[in-house]
Formats: C-alpha cells, sequence, structure tokens
C-alpha cells in the first residue's frame, strides 16, 4: 500500500529541501526511509519504534537483524521535521472518487464536508506550552491544567470516499474557524462544501466561495435573519452579516439562500447555501444533501478511533513531531480510503459498504506476513538478549492526577437491558415557507 499509492519518486520530491537532516555524510537512516517510517508508525501506532522498524525489514535478509538503536530512530524522526511530512500528505491527498464512484456526487457536483476532531499528546512542557489544555480552577481560583495537553485537527473529507483532501492543525484553544479557512485552497469548481452549525462566518463563506465551490451550512437561529427576497419554493435570499455589523458596508455580508424545513421528529432545520435557483436546486434536495455531512464525522471516527486506538496518546513528545505524526495519520487515511474506493469501483459498490477495521487489519498483516521465516527470528532473541531485556530501573513513584475526565456527561438513566442503538424510522422532510419579517 505503501510503495503503491505513496511512490519513492513522490516521497523524494515532497521532502527535497524541507527536511531538518544537516549531515553532510550519506548514512543507512535516510530522510526517504525516514518518511516511510512516520508512515509506518500510524500504521502501527500501538508498537515502540523499534517494533515498527522489525515490521518494516524483518522479511530482508541483510537488515533483519541490523535493526537500529531507538535513539537513532528518535533522532532520524527529528531530523525529518513536520514540513516534510505535511509535503507527503499533500502530496498524497489529491481526489480520490472517480466519475463512477457510487455516493460521491450530487447533482453532478463532487460533495465534500469540514469538520474538527481532537487527539490527545504527550503532557510535555513543550507539549503543554505549545498545544494547552484543558483547565480547571483550583481551591485558590487560579487555573489549573487537567488531562492531557490536546491538539486540533480539523479536515475536508469527501464524503462518497471518506478520503481527506486536506487538513489544518491546531492548539487546544485553536478555533475551527480559522483552521477551517485555511482547507479553502483543497476546494474547486465542482464541488459542493457541508459544513455543520458551528462554522457559519462570512470570512470562511468568502474564502470557500472565491475557489468556485458552492456551499451548505447550518445556521443558528440568530444567523440569517436579515431577509431580502423570498423566492417561489417558500425559502428566501438573507444577509449573513460579520460579527453582528449590520449596514455597514458589502465586504461585511455574504448573501446566501435560506432554507427552513422540519423533519420527522419536530426539530427544524436551518441551512444557508450558495445555490440560489430553486428550480435548478430544490430546497428538498438540499435538505437530504445536508445528511452526508455526517460521512466527514465518520471519517474523522476512523482516524482517531480505530487507527489510534481509543483512550491512546500519541507517542511525541514535542510540538514539531506531533505535528508530523498527526500527517502521517491523515497521510495513511487517505491511503486507506483510496484503497477502499478501488476495492468498491471493481465490484460496483459503494464504499461505505467495505469495511475500514478490515481493510486497516488486512494492511497491517500484508506487512507483517513478509516475514517468512518467523521461527528462526524467534532463535534471534539467543544471539542478542540485550534487545528483549528489560533495562534495571529504580523504584519509581507517579502522582494521583486525573488524565481523563471519565464522566463528561450524566448518567444515562435508561432501563435494564435497554440497547445502545436502534433502528431509526425514516424521517420526513418538510420544507417551511419563509417570509420578510
Amino acid at each position: 500500500m505503501l510503495t503503491q499509492f505513496v511512490p519513492p519518486s513522490l516521497v523524494d520530491a515532497a521532502i527535497e529541501g524541507r527536511t531538518r537532516d544537516r549531515s553532510r555524510r550519506p548514512g543507512p537512516l535516510t530522510m526517504r526511509f525516514a518518511a516511510y517510517f512516520e508512515l509506518a508508525c500510524a500504521l502501527f501506532p500501538h508498537e515502540s519504534l523499534e517494533d515498527v522498524c522489525d515490521n518494516l525489514v524483518g522479511a530482508v535478509p541483510e537488515l533483519c537483524e541490523l535493526a537500529p538503536a531507538k535513539s537513532a530512530l528518535h533522532g532520524m524522526r527529528q531530523r525529518l521535521g513536520p514540513e516534510a511530512m505535511r509535503a507527503v500528505f499533500e502530496a498524497v491527498a489529491g481526489p480520490v472518487a472517480g466519475p463512477e464512484t457510487i455516493g460521491a456526487r450530487w447533482r453532478g457536483l463532487c460533495t465534500l464536508a469540514v469538520d474538527g476532531f481532537v487527539v490527545e499528546i504527550p503532557d510535555s512542557p513543550a507539549n503543554r506550552a505549545h498545544f494547552s489544555g484543558p483547565v480547571t480552577r483550583g481551591a485558590d481560583g487560579k487555573p489549573v491544567a487537567v488531562g492531557y495537553p490536546v491538539a486540533r485537527v480539523v479536515t475536508l473529507v469527501e464524503t462518497g470516499t471518506r478520503a481527506v483532501r486536506g487538513a489544518a492543525i491546531g492548539g487546544y484553544l485553536t478555533g475551527e474557524h480559522e483552521l477551517a479557512e485555511q482547507l479553502a485552497p483543497h476546494a474547486a469548481e465542482g464541488d459542493v462544501v457541508i459544513f455543520d452549525r458551528n462554522f457559519p462566518s462570512v470570512a470562511l463563506c468568502k474564502a470557500f466561495r472565491a475557489t468556485g465551490a458552492h456551499l451548505v451550512i447550518r445556521a443558528k437561529k440568530h444567523i440569517g435573519t436579515d431577509r431580502v427576497e423570498v423566492l417561489a419554493d417558500g425559502s428566501a435570499l438573507v444577509r449573513m452579516w460579520s460579527n453582528a455589523v449590520r449596514g455597514r458596508g458589502p465586504e461585511r455580508y455574504e448573501t446566501l439562500r435560506l432554507i427552513e424545513y422540519e423533519i420527522g421528529t419536530g426539530e427544524v432545520i436551518r441551512l444557508l447555501t450558495s445555490m440560489t435557483d430553486p428550480e435548478h436546486d430544490p430546497a428538498s434536495e438540499i435538505a437530504r444533501l445536508y445528511a452526508e455531512r455526517w460521512q466527514g464525522e465518520v471519517s474523522n471516527l476512523q482516524v482517531k478511533t480505530q487507527q489510534i486506538t481509543p483512550g491512546q496518546v500519541l507517542r511525541s513528545h514535542h510540538p514539531d513531531q506531533v505535528h508530523q505524526e498527526i500527517w502521517a495519520h491523515l497521510a495513511v487515511n487517505h491511503c486507506l480510503s483510496r484503497l477502499i474506493a478501488l476495492i468498491a469501483d471493481e465490484r460496483r459498490e459503494d464504499p461505505e459498504r467495505v469495511s475500514f477495521t478490515k481493510v486497516l487489519k488486512e494492511v497491517r498483516r500484508s506487512v507483517i506476513r513478509q516475514i517468512a521465516h518467523a521461527v528462526n527470528r524467534v532463535l534471534d532473541i539467543a544471539d542478542d538478549p540485550n534487545r528483549y531485556r528489560n533495562p534495571e530501573r529504580a523504584p519509581r513513584t507517579s502522582a494521583r492526577t486525573v488524565k481523563r475526565i471519565r464522566q463528561r456527561f450524566g448518567t444515562r438513566r435508561t432501563p435494564p437491558n435497554t440497547p445502545v442503538t436502534v433502528k431509526a424510522p425514516p424521517r420526513t422532510i418538510r420544507v417551511l415557507s419563509l417570509k420578510i419579517s
């Protein structure tokens, strides 16, 4: 998988001039190998650096007994740098959905979704200072850090294939609006981008509309209340103002189409869209299109709970390595989504029907299967016992600090033996007629 979707020529072109390797003499741990090693660390996030190296070169007779020390692998990762790994991701993360991919397009437009997630990182002074994290108030009223530092990631995802097209990384206090604006260059004419209700802003709309992409954004009640014209289907043209500075110039607002509809549960949902022609883009179809946003959340779920197992903290103790580790996770996730799309297209199947978990496990197994003489590898322990022996350590202790809040939400009062999920009945959509207030 790594060599098919991330060939050596692509890696060499991506990392050229972007690494921090200043050594004048060529060594065995080249920067090309460092990039592949970072991808392998994302493929095996639960294993040590030495074990990841064994998975990569265990089948090569000339290398299986010459695994580098952990300190050498750590130094190699430091020399690689985040910009090189980001370039590898951006070189890989192109469009995946083909013209025949099922469920990838809506009325000829490729559907994309923007959403964010957070990952926990090691609690080192450098990570805490760079990324920050949750805080609470101590007995003296001063803020006290709780839990692990947190990195925030916002992604632009193809809803049909769940492949990441672009991403932006920030700290715990970085707003999702700020990160989402950085993703605008990854959209293009012929795309329709779907956002949740926490994203509407004039700056965001202007950035994405400048690329030629269409927008569908869920809006809260106080956004888009300045109605200009009611359209034939009951939707309306409205002005969305920037920071409530109403009436202070055209650069402060964006004219969008407001659609309100009611689903079967009685909930009213408000959508703002740049598609203003009610005949060409009916309100009921746009309302159904908004449900595709959940595919972006599923894509993020695959990264943070299936590639990175639940409760796992990233391995990097420095912000630079945290960034390059996240870029590697996103690159591997994109490759897995591309593989799923190929499988689905060959069988004329919807990519949603192909199990991400099974494909991930099979890719991991394909690396391990390279070790053809696993029985003989066991005997290597006798040749180099120091590599398999735990080091001697003095007695240690750890302060009893809370790293995760166990009860984030209130206890659910449900009867015993109640299933966690049940089948939901199909929802009906009733488009509401709007009036100029």
